[in-house]
């Protein structure tokens, strides 16, 4: 399913597979509100929801981790979750209809995401990722990220923190700093102009996305990639981070366009 090439959505130059899905999934709600029920049931099963292939670690991680890293989710909402089910806060109304989702991706092991959006006419929408990375002491790395606001507006890297799954399976938060701090100047070329630097700064963010096969930091902006005044002064619009001997480290930067 290409999702980056509809007309209404310009802005997916630079966000990998599964951020588009997901926001795709939540302007097609916007757009197509009579059939709202019908495309979330399809993308949902159909593309992204794959819990039968995920192991259960992960889930486990999800289970036990704060309420406060997890939207407030208590337990007995992440259970459901879990077997497929979507949630929506008691406090709903007619007004305001907030989903939460749980989905998986088969290609990427120990890995799984809740999303937050409405299915009404608000366009804030948010997303949480957990992925395990196993370390040699036979612990795991947990890496959580939060990322949410308003698509083309003002969608940023909320927070990005982590913990450890010991073997006998207890969640330890961890206040080692594994990957470096979302910033847009990462992406910038040396020597470049400031006023070139605040101009990318505006209409740019920063998002890690853990649902890529490697930990991947994700340059997203607007405007077009054929526009040289902007482009020149980039080194890339993607991060790669490789997990080698229970660190990360970038393994190539460069630009990836649209397919």
């Amino acid at each position: 399913m290409q999702v980056s090439k509809q007309p209404w959505f310009p802005g997916l130059l630079f966000l990998n597979f599964h951020s588009r899905l997901i926001l795709y999934r939540h302007e097609l709600i916007c757009y197509l509100h009579p059939m709202k029920t019908c495309v979330l049931f399809f993308l949902l099963t159909s593309t992204i929801f794959n819990s039968n292939a995920q192991s259960k670690l992960i889930k486990e991680v999800f289970r036990l981790l704060p309420a406060s890293e997890v939207y407030n989710l208590t337990l007995a909402t992440r259970d459901s979750m879990l077997q497929g089910k979507t949630y929506y806060p008691a406090d709903n109304d007619s007004e305001q209809i907030q989903a939460f989702h749980y989905g998986v991706f088969s290609y990427v092991r120990d890995y799984m995401f809740v999303s937050m959006s409405y299915e009404t006419s608000q366009r804030v929408s948010g997303m949480i990722e957990i992925r395990s990375f196993k370390m040699t002491n036979g612990d795991n790395t947990i890496i959580l990220s939060k990322t949410g606001g308003i698509y083309q507006v003002d969608y940023l890297q909320e927070s990005l923190s982590s913990f450890i799954y010991t073997k006998n399976k207890k969640l330890i938060p961890n206040k080692k700093k594994f990957l470096p701090t979302a910033d847009v100047n990462m992406f910038v070329k040396a020597g470049t102009p400031d006023s070139a630097k605040k101009a990318i700064v505006a209409i740019s963010s920063v998002t890690f996305d853990l649902g890529d096969e490697k930990i991947t930091l994700s340059l997203t902006t607007n405007y077009n990639a054929n526009d040289s005044t902007i482009r020149k002064w980039l080194k890339g619009n993607r991060i790669y981070f490789n997990w080698v001997k229970d660190h990360f480290v970038i393994s190539k930067m460069e630009f990836q366009n649209p397919d």
